[in-house]
């Protein structure tokens, strides 16, 4: 058990489970200590990480068990939002303390003692260092958090955090949907506190700062020591281990059956010889009785033996075949995605655009990109990186200026994936999107790690991440798939498990490509070279 400095660990969840109704758990039996380490929680989506959270900070209660706590815990939980209505100092709940100090001030110490408002100072005094720490310097307390840019506003909400001098911190996704900028606020905050931390995230430049990471699967909690990078390594390395127990597992399942088939042709062809001596005479009918019951005996006894055998080598097998968890690389042909290297892909001229009552998003804007480019489209939130593609793909008409598309084909896959048909199947939306036959098909699918019946499921039902692989599927498919990919943060809300499986597919794409995204390592693995930034010049 991990201890903190007083011998105590912030948090102890004893065997703890969270039934939702109807004998369906959430959490089951589980146990964990937490101290003064920098941890990451990860695992699928709906696995149960924010109700683990929750249980934790005590929103909700474990059907079963008990949870210990013995710190000041601060909880920062998902898409958490201030009221931009609210002064910096109404948001973090100082307005009355600093008005009060003002009076004094004013006073020079009137009625009312410093004495009797020291604790108050201490606060100011606090609240000013913390916005200091965060590059946030001489912040008007009287300022509206709508005027306050996203960074701002995240200062201030860690800022909250911080002044009620918490002994353990826990953050649920606090980069989603989040600019650069403001992730850059929440990165600060864990590199720079040095007491314990717990954080649910699929950011893996957030996970990259923490110093174990948990995993919670069906099966419970599983601790790898350091941080996300070393995890993946640790986890690999594991699998490897259990493919090569499967592969000796089903060796051994194939001998035993083998063998055990072997010794029953044996036994029969025994059977069938004595039964012919028997029928022949010329032996007591005692004695040939004796023979077909002690015949008969071994028989039953070496068909329990092999059975036995049989039926641990196949727990063996299964045990080993369930240790695997699902692999996340997708390959597949896309050699006519290819576009050459010098072609028009797409060529902004002087291009101004504003909406109707609106300032210019864009003003004499000129952008070229030839081949196979890949690039980030990047800017804080409200910048018109949206508004760019769809200027691009001629969605939207520029006020002035001159848009040209060089491809024919192109697809623009945002968060949503409107373009799958949620009325109906996988394997339906795949024919009516790519034209492909039925074995064909299926084929396809599997490639994208939807086998057998999980390409008959409806889309309603699919994760985010599996609607995502999904339309990725079914855009790529075809004898005509698209040149130029627009992807729109597609990994937004998506468990790490599917943005590998993301990653992996955009892998084996051959043509240009365009992505919004705040992710950076999603970035770096999926090769893009460049970045179009919209507060920057084009830097290619």
């Amino acid at each position: 058990m991990l201890m903190n400095k007083s011998g105590k660990a912030n948090i102890v969840a004893n065997d703890i489970s969270f039934d939702v109704g109807n004998g369906v758990f959430i959490i089951k039996d589980l146990s964990l200590s937490l101290s003064n380490e920098k941890s990451g929680l990860v695992g699928l989506n709906g696995i149960g990480k924010t109700t683990l959270l929750r249980l934790l900070v005590g929103e909700l209660e474990p059907t079963q068990g008990e949870i210990l706590k013995n710190s000041n815990i601060a909880y920062l939980p998902q898409d958490y939002l201030l009221d931009p209505n609210q002064t910096i100092a109404e948001a973090l709940g100082i307005k009355d303390k600093l008005e009060a100090l003002a009076k004094v001030k004013a006073k020079e110490g009137g009625s009312k003692t410093l004495e009797s408002i020291a604790q108050d100072w201490g606060i100011e005094n606090r609240v000013l260092k913390n916005f200091e720490k965060l590059n946030f310097k001489n912040p008007d307390f009287s300022r509206r958090l709508d005027t306050l840019s996203g960074g701002e506003k995240m200062k201030v909400i860690i800022v909250k955090l911080l002044i009620s001098k918490p002994d353990f911190i826990i953050l649920d996704e606090p980069t989603n949907n989040l600019d650069l900028a403001s992730r850059q606020t929440i990165y600060q905050l864990v590199r720079d506190w040095n007491k314990g931390l717990l954080v649910v995230s699929h950011d893996r430049n957030l996970l990259n700062l923490l110093s174990q990471i948990l995993e919670l699967t069906p099966k419970g909690l599983k601790l790898y020591g350091g941080n996300y990078d070393s995890y993946k390594t640790q986890k690999t390395l594991k699998e490897e281990a259990q493919g090569r127990h499967l592969v000796s597992a089903t060796e051994d399942l194939q001998k035993i059956r083998q063998q055990a088939q072997k010794t029953k042709e044996k036994q029969e062809k025994r059977s069938a010889t004595g039964k012919k001596s028997r029928e022949k005479g010329g032996q007591p009918k005692m004695v040939l009785n004796t023979m077909k019951s002690w015949s008969e005996s071994t028989s039953s006894k070496l068909k329990k033996m092999h059975k036995e055998k049989i039926e641990d080598a196949e727990k063996r097998f299964k045990e080993a075949k369930d240790s695997i968890s699902l692999k996340n690389k997708i390959n597949v042909d896309l050699s006519n995605t290819q576009v050459p290297k010098g072609k028009l892909v797409v060529e902004m001229k002087g291009v101004s655009f504003s909406y109707t009552g609106s300032k210019d998003l864009f003003k004499n804007f000129s952008l070229k990109i030839h081949g196979p480019a890949r690039l980030a489209i990047k800017g804080p939130n409200g910048s018109g990186k949206t508004t760019l593609i769809r200027l691009l793909l001629g969605k939207l008409k520029p006020t002035s200026g001159e848009v040209i598309l060089g491809v024919d084909r192109w697809a623009y896959l945002d968060q949503s994936v409107f373009l799958l048909d949620k009325e109906k199947n996988l394997f339906k939306n795949l024919e009516n999107i790519s034209k492909l036959d039925r074995d064909l098909s299926r084929r396809w699918l599997a490639r994208f790690l939807f086998r057998d019946k999980a390409a008959l499921k409806d889309i309603s039902v699919l994760s985010g991440g599996e609607r995502m692989r999904a339309a990725l599927a079914c855009i790529l498919a075809g004898e005509e798939p698209p040149q130029l990919l627009v992807l729109d943060e597609p990994t937004n809300n998506l468990d790490l498990d599917s943005i590998e499986q993301i990653e992996s597919a955009l892998l084996n794409f051959r043509g240009a490509l365009l992505v919004i995204s705040h992710d950076d390592k999603f970035l770096e693995n999926i090769g893009i070279e460049g970045e179009i930034d919209l507060n920057k010049s084009l830097k290619v």
